[in-house]
């Protein structure tokens, strides 16, 4: 029974030995780069190349399909560009035919009716710029120019509520319309030179303002308006003449007489400022600036 225990005994002791040698090889074992074997790096290039070629083959795929998808999107695009140009044909023609359907409707109003619905459609659009109902106000004058295409007042009326609101392109088309309709307006020439200031256009305002002053004459604040311009440009001689003019239909103010002492001791014209000097003093004696122009006067050349 001793002898059959031996070979086991031997088998055990193999066992331990190899155990012990590989558990002192196992540290070397952990740290080999698996990778650096020769077959596993060839099995690795190998995945690589694949996985690049499916990805070149992926790539161009995508790129084929974009290329076949471009005409598509562009013939779509002009489709949905055909049909808005459709709707907008569509639109167009309602709306004239709508504007056509009212102007005939229109010109089958008696003219006494006419007269009297337009005369009701400036008040009401009259009263609605006082309340400050610009877009009531629009459609209403828009509407009285159905009725009657050449209403001065219509077109006056829409031009200031266009004013109003700083539409001043919209403004800028509907004076210049009544210009051409009345070229006898003086308030159309005076809101022209205004919104030609405020652009910047200081030469075409001066010609507006003096268009206005011609045609009426008797507006102070014109003459004040076109001498400011004119002495932003240094036409001292001019703005004088036109200040004078304001001086002339408002004696008694002593802005204007003020304003002409000034111009006048710029235009180099001491008699005239001299005397709308003595103006102004006995206007308004207790003006601070009498002795500062006194003494601008006294050190103008003789």
């Amino acid at each position: 029974m001793s002898y059959s225990i031996i070979p086991l005994i031997l088998i055990l002791l193999s066992l331990a030995v190899i155990i012990v040698i590989t558990a002192k090889k196992f540290p070397q074992l952990t740290i080999l780069d698996v990778e650096s074997i020769p077959e596993v790096k060839e099995s690795i290039k190998k995945d690589e190349f694949l996985r690049k070629r499916i990805d070149e083959k992926t790539a161009v795929s995508i790129k084929d399909w974009v290329k076949k998808l471009v005409p598509f999107i562009q013939k779509l695009k002009e489709i949905q560009l055909r049909f808005r140009k459709y709707v907008g044909k569509v639109e167009s023609q309602v709306l004239k035919k709508t504007e056509e359907e009212q102007e005939e409707k229109i010109k089958k109003i008696p003219i006494g009716k006419k007269r009297s619905e337009l005369n009701s459609l400036l008040k009401q659009a009259d009263k609605e710029v006082e309340n400050g109902a610009y877009e009531k106000a629009e459609e209403l004058y828009i509407s009285a120019i159905r009725i009657s295409p050449k209403s001065g007042h219509a077109y006056r009326g829409l031009g200031e509520v266009y004013m109003r609101q700083a539409n001043f392109e919209n403004a800028e088309e509907t004076y210049q319309f009544l210009r051409q309709l009345d070229p006898n307006d003086d308030v159309t020439y005076a809101k022209l030179g205004h919104l030609a200031e405020r652009r910047g256009d200081t030469a075409k305002a001066i010609e507006y303002y003096e268009q206005a002053v011609l045609i009426n004459d008797q507006l102070a604040s014109r003459f004040v308006k076109l001498a400011e311009l004119l002495r932003s440009v240094e036409q001292y001689g001019t703005a004088m003449e036109a200040m004078r003019q304001a001086v002339h239909i408002e004696p008694q103010n002593p802005k204007y007489l003020d304003n002409l002492t000034e111009l006048a001791i710029l235009s180099g014209d001491r008699n005239l400022a001299e005397e709308s000097l003595g103006q102004l003093r006995m206007v308004n004696p207790e003006n601070q600036k009498l002795e500062i122009l006194k003494d601008k006067i006294y050190k103008m050349p003789t």
